[in-house]
């Protein structure tokens, strides 16, 4: 039987045991027996056997010329470089497969820090990421201010972890072990906090108001100790300093990514239900000058989220912070396994007030 005969036997067979299921049903329910039914399908189902299985004359008619094994010799057949290199792909891991694409890679702007930080696990002995201690350093401060909204507290930092003040802000915000921090750096230690539940979603409190304009506002009014900055330090994030965060419509989400699964990266319930009543859902995500629109299927970020991933090289247990600006549109930050966020050519630079 050749190619096209098992394509028409396969027809053949799927017409045939319908139509017998069709004629034996209608046949038992004008007849009232239920044997009489059983036996016309099991006629069908022979009759279709009978028809499909055996090799007929009718079912090869195409028959495939095959080359003596003298001739295949001398014509081995070509082995594709893409096809055992997509096959080497498949068997490593996903941030294996970044590591080595050079097509994919796009060097980090090291020259510039980053501006936000993202702390898990809050508890006093919370380990802090090297660039926020640096801050600290350069600064020759020990002292930062925590501002959540219409509110603000004063933490004092000894020894790589949070000491005086830090209390009182968890007892005031409700912040449990296992939460976790957004710091955007608004300059002179000051931070604008995100604040995240276990369930990755934003908390809202009663003082909680969208993140301040860094461009037009003084960071430098809110501190007693600090009279006038003497210079502006430039840094860089996916989260442009005039952002206008809403509210209304949506909050922010955070989601960890596994290379296990790079195919697909779930989302929250509600943010699925604003896109619902889309036929084709699509999310536009903003990171730092590039934007990206990516499909959503089953509450999860399906088509393009690949390309996504290549081009961040987005790596094992990196979080992804997701700040909305409407119902379908976020800003996505990028954070590494310390923390840091993760700052690529494209981002946003701009200048924040230091004393430093």
């Amino acid at each position: 039987m050749d190619w096209q005969g098992q394509k028409l036997a396969e027809q053949l067979m799927q017409i045939m045991l319908v139509s017998s299921a069709v004629v034996a049903f209608i046949s038992g329910y004008v007849l009232g027996s239920f044997q009489i039914m059983l036996l016309i399908y099991a006629a069908g189902v022979l009759l279709t056997s009978l028809i499909t299985v055996p090799n007929w004359p009718f079912l090869n008619r195409h028959p495939l010329k095959w080359l003596d094994p003298s001739e295949a010799e001398k014509h081995p057949k070509p082995v594709s470089a893409n096809t055992s290199s997509k096959k080497k792909a498949g068997k490593k891991s996903m941030a294996e497969t970044m590591s080595v694409s050079p097509t994919n890679f796009h060097p980090t702007n090291s020259s510039l820090p980053a501006c936000c930080f993202l702390l898990k696990c809050i508890h006093r002995g919370q380990v802090l990421p090297t660039q926020f201690e640096l801050l600290l350093h350069q600064h020759h401060c020990n002292r930062i201010i925590l501002r959540v909204g219409l509110r603000q507290w004063t933490i004092t930092v000894t020894d790589h972890s949070f000491e005086e003040g830090w209390d009182a802000f968890c007892e005031h915000n409700i912040v449990k072990r296992h939460d976790t921090l957004l710091l955007r750096h608004s300059g002179n230690l000051i931070f604008d906090v995100i604040h995240f539940c276990e369930l990755q979603k934003q908390v809202l409190l009663p003082w909680t108001v969208p993140l301040p304009d860094l461009l037009h506002m003084n960071v430098a009014a809110s501190r007693d100790d600090i009279h006038t900055p003497t210079r502006q330090q430039q840094v860089a994030s996916s989260l442009r300093p005039n952002f206008c965060q809403d509210l209304s419509d949506s909050i922010c989400f955070y989601q960890i990514f596994n290379s296990a699964t790079p195919n697909s990266l779930k989302i929250p319930r509600f943010i699925d239900h604003f896109i619902n009543g889309s036929k084709t859902p699509m999310l536009l995500i903003n990171t730092g000058n590039k934007s990206t629109q990516i499909g959503v299927k089953h509450e999860r970020l399906h088509q393009n989220w690949r390309d996504f991933i290549l081009e961040h090289q987005l790596q094992h247990n990196e979080t992804l912070v997701f700040v909305p600006e409407s119902e379908n549109i976020f800003t996505a930050l990028i954070f590494d396994d310390t923390g840091v966020e993760k700052v690529f050519p494209w981002y946003h630079t701009f200048n924040i007030y230091s004393h430093a």
